[in-house]
């Protein structure tokens, strides 16, 4: 499962292994846990299938559609879904037993519950594609450009603002002018965020989205609690949009936003990419998180294989995405390995820390490495993995 088990010395970890469908184990390991990079060039269109797609004509043939959502339904969501109510009669009674019986069982009942959850998994996985075939396209929201040909600013409201779980960040929730608006991002791209603080400054900012990126009527965000303590300060005369956005804007203001930057791009000479890692930290799981939904996905880009390496330096930040993460993992568990390490040192000499060391792929041609999170920790990361023979015209640095 998820939870994050006790390390050797203080710290601890949690890690999802790359392995067949239905027999490869999760485990828990114990662990100590222990220059600005150039971008690309090329943007990195990740999110394109391998074949020339033929989701239009899909569209325009209803018979298709409906035979082959009834085909599978009747093949294996329907036998997935009978085995799984098996399972959950038996993890039900397992669980219903004494603590001397439990503990006798519990291996048993360990594995029983990793391949519940591989079939829960298939079974979201199906249903994911069906409904992403049947679903109506959101509408792009529109900016007006200005008399130069400058893309201009669009408006929507903050709707809600909840803290994720124990971390020391918050969601904010905007809504957008009609329900069926979308932003209609590139894999990678940020959204541009701008206002008036209380002194009548403009303030501005670029955030990812922690929300999937073509979500209808509304998107979110996600800033540090601490926003003091932020890598990014405003220019001299500018006011500081993370303050705004902590301690002045309300639910209902409105604000302006447009398309942001495009930061993930690529360098290296090995076309195409096969095999991606991310190194993130903190919020830097937010655009790790998107790329890793959008790849994933059979026939939805040329990668084959993705490793995540997610650090924090308390266990309680993991509640940001560490479920999202899993659920990933239980639908793509072939493809996907995770692993997520307390970093105790703040991001320090992330090369002396085994699990990290162990969770690292060695490069091949075709693999490429994108690095998320503060910028002392995107540096420490850049070295680690130059260090490992990464080339650096491989790597990619989210700003």
């Amino acid at each position: 499962g998820g939870a994050i088990s006790p390390g050797k010395n203080g710290g601890s970890s949690t890690l999802f292994k790359r392995g067949t469908a239905h027999s490869q184990q999760s485990r828990s390991a114990l662990s100590q846990v222990s220059s600005t990079m150039p971008h690309a060039d090329i943007a990195v269109r990740l999110d394109q299938p391998i074949l020339s797609s033929s989701r239009a004509q899909l569209r325009d043939n209803a018979s298709t559609i409906l035979k082959s959502i009834l085909t599978i339904l009747l093949s294996d969501v329907a036998k997935t879904a009978c085995v799984a109510f098996v399972l959950a009669f038996v993890i039900t009674f397992l669980s219903k037993s004494s603590s001397k019986t439990m503990s006798k069982l519990y291996p048993i009942y360990a594995s029983i519950k990793h391949v519940f959850k591989l079939l829960q998994g298939q079974i979201t996985k199906t249903k994911d594609g069906v409904l992403k075939r049947s679903d109506k396209e959101g509408v792009p929201l529109k900016f007006d450009k200005d008399d130069d040909g400058n893309i201009g600013w669009g408006v929507c409201t903050l709707s809600s603002k909840k803290k994720l779980g124990r971390s020391k960040f918050m969601e904010y929730e905007f809504k957008l002018p009609k329900v069926d608006n979308i932003l209609n991002l590139a894999l990678g791209q940020k959204i541009t965020l701008c206002c008036l603080d209380n002194e009548d400054r403009v303030a501005k900012k670029d955030y990812y989205l922690y929300s999937p990126k073509n979500k209808k009527g509304k998107f979110s965000i996600i800033a540090n609690i601490d926003w003091a303590n932020e890598d990014d300060k405003p220019p001299k005369g500018e006011g500081d949009f993370s303050k705004v956005l902590s301690k002045e804007l309300d639910i209902g203001d409105e604000i302006a936003l447009q398309p942001g930057p495009r930061t993930l791009t690529y360098r290296g000479e090995y076309l195409p990419v096969t095999d991606m890692l991310y190194v993130a930290s903190g919020a830097g799981i937010a655009p790790v998180l998107d790329q890793v939904k959008a790849v994933l996905p059979s026939g939805s880009s040329s990668v084959k294989s993705v490793t995540v390496i997610w650090t924090n330096d308390t266990e309680e930040d993991f509640d940001v995405a560490l479920a999202s993460l899993e659920d990933e993992y239980f639908k793509y568990s072939t493809k996907l390995a995770v692993s997520c390490v307390v970093d105790e040192n703040n991001g320090r000499r992330l090369d002396r820390n085994p699990e990290i060391d162990e969770a690292l792929p060695p490069f091949e041609p075709g693999t490429m490495a994108v690095i998320a999170g503060p910028k002392r920790f995107t540096n420490e990361a850049r070295s680690m993995l130059m260090g490992y023979g990464y080339p650096e015209e491989c790597m990619c640095v989210l700003p």
